[in-house]
């Protein structure tokens, strides 16, 4: 059985930075290619940065196992995946509102039926589906570093 990893406050921002901007390149990575596939009017392809926001977060969980030689407590987890998909879809939305200018008919899809052409709604869109995604995201976080703790894993 694993012990508890002693993880510094340092340590936990530097990872939440790191693995939030991973996941921002990620999923603009993602969208210019569906773009230039010709896929952007796809709204189910929207599940990707959902299962890219997953994968890196798993990832950043047993990373932070593997580095610190014992078990990240289920809670600290949790936050720590959860402020990295938040701040990875702030990031993101970011993203969108700058390229809505450069190509309006990304900005265009998200306002389809209405007449208002802001261009925030669609980076707070992005935002806050990211951010309520990001809570399920932590929840399977959370229960992954507990099969550390319970030792299921080693």
């Amino acid at each position: 059985m694993l012990k508890a990893a002693i993880i510094t406050d340092t340590a936990t921002r530097k990872s939440l930075i790191i693995f939030a901007i991973a996941n921002c390149i990620l999923f603009i990575i993602a969208v210019i290619s569906f773009k230039y596939l010709n896929l952007l009017h796809f709204w189910g392809l929207r599940i990707t940065n959902y299962v890219i926001v997953t994968l890196i977060s798993i990832y950043q969980v047993n990373r932070l196992i593997r580095n610190n030689g014992g078990y990240v407590p289920f809670l600290k987890a949790f936050v720590l995946t959860l402020f990295t998909g938040i701040f990875s879809f702030m990031l993101f939305a970011a993203f969108i509102y700058v390229y809505s200018f450069f190509d309006p008919y990304l900005a265009k899809m998200f306002i389809t039926g209405s007449d208002d052409s802001n261009r925030l709604i669609p980076a707070m869109i992005v935002f806050f589906e990211g951010s309520g995604a990001s809570i399920i995201v932590a929840l399977i976080a959370m229960v992954y570093a507990s099969r550390f703790e319970d030792g299921e894993t080693s």
